[in-house]
């Protein structure tokens, strides 16, 4: 992880324990302090930042001053789980489910997490220890039970109109990587911090969405 993404993950906690509102919903309200140690450098594109265009649309919003504090505080965590945060600090903390990804592979490899101490229907990319982002779906792909609304009061299957009510202005389009005529990214990126969330719109409605470091969540399969 590059010195941009580990002072922003700093910054972002502070500012989130410095008294934010917390965001809804309360199963992913501020987590109480905790010491995150500062993560390595690792994978570059982690750390890559959404174009500058998107945070130039974010900043000219008449939001701008009260947006990155409150928006910082809904992703940068989920549960009492922080973005940077290593993962031998909440291992202990609840029987985890991985993906298997890092099987045979080398320490530090990319892994996914469910379970444990994270709210029901989410799961976290974890790169050299560290977490990078978290997913609204499971890690076998079944996204039909999960009920867990994510940041902003977001839902899986809420369409995209009403995604736009609830998300900060500044939000930019892109076509999906596998399937662009049906299907396109729905980015922002919050000018306070390098966080931000997207979302996978199908046929006008949420099928998944992700947040966390704004490098990770540009990501499409594991951590490549």
């Amino acid at each position: 992880m590059n010195p941009m993404l580990r002072q922003g993950s700093a910054l972002l906690i502070a500012a989130g324990l410095a008294g934010c509102t917390a965001p809804e919903p309360p199963v992913l309200a501020t987590p109480s302090p905790k010491v995150t140690a500062p993560a390595p450098p690792g994978n570059a594109e982690v750390a890559k930042r959404p174009s500058d265009s998107a945070s130039d649309v974010a900043s000219d919003s008449d939001d701008d001053a009260a947006g990155p504090s409150v928006v910082s505080v809904a992703l940068d965590h989920a549960g009492d789980v922080l973005i940077g945060q290593r993962f031998s600090e909440v291992e202990a903390e609840g029987e985890w489910h991985s993906a298997g990804l890092s099987d045979g592979e080398a320490a530090g490899a990319c892994e996914y997490y469910e379970r444990g101490s994270l709210p029901e229907g989410v799961a976290m990319m974890v790169e050299d220890d560290h977490v990078q982002r978290f997913d609204l779906a499971s890690i076998d792909g079944s996204t039909e039970a999960i009920a867990q609304p994510g940041p902003f009061g977001l839902r899986l299957g809420m369409s995209e109109a009403e995604a736009l009510k609830r998300l900060p202005p500044g939000s930019t389009r892109a076509p999906h990587a596998y399937d662009p005529e049906t299907g396109h990214y729905l980015t922002w990126q919050d000018p306070g911090s390098d966080l931000a969330i997207r979302l996978e719109i199908f046929e006008g409605m949420i099928s998944t969405m992700y947040w966390g470091a704004s490098g990770a969540v540009e990501l499409k399969e594991g951590c490549a």
